[in-house]
């Protein structure tokens, strides 16, 4: 990979992990570009040929996020017994957000403990929506259900009870 190509990534990164919109790398790159013509005028042109669009930031945060996706179906793939943890809570939209995260063990004892999903839930919130949405996670990541030990909830109503949802 050229080191334009690992600037963009490295740079993309930075955007989506501080939650700066995408168009920040067209803005990031203006920077660099003053910053080379003040301190290497003889290197701008390596600087100008670094991709920062807004559609290069948002492809670049694409390819992490399916990188991460697969680093984590590897290591699930090793897990002896799993367990899940649920939390929802509500966007500045007030949109439910559904959150699991899921903590495994390996037969030698390796930990993992990652956030595997993160879901809107439109309409209403049912017990059987937030099973729709566990299903597919599990499905996504390719973990079966009778290695699942345990499940956490955070107390709300649409993940307790014999009435789920209701």
């Amino acid at each position: 990979m050229s080191a334009h190509a690992k600037t963009s990534y490295v740079t993309s990164h930075k955007i989506a992990r501080n939650g700066k919109p995408f168009f920040a790398g067209e803005f990031t790159k203006e920077c660099l570009l003053d910053s080379a013509q003040l301190i290497c005028p003889e290197k701008k042109e390596a600087f100008e040929n670094v991709p920062l669009s807004r559609r290069t930031v948002t492809r670049k945060i694409g390819d992490i996020t399916r990188n991460l996706e697969l680093q984590l179906q590897h290591r699930v793939v090793n897990f002896d017994i799993f367990s899940l943890a649920l939390d929802e809570s509500c966007d500045i939209r007030d949109t439910a957000q559904l959150v699991i995260f899921v903590r495994g063990i390996t037969m030698d004892f390796k930990i993992t403990e990652e956030l595997a999903a993160m879901q809107s839930m439109k309409g209403t919130t049912t017990g059987d929506n937030l099973l729709t949405e566990i299903n597919t996670c599990l499905d996504t990541l390719g973990l079966k259900w009778d290695k699942l030990a345990g499940v956490t909830a955070d107390g709300c109503p649409d993940l307790m009870g014999k009435k789920l949802g209701s």
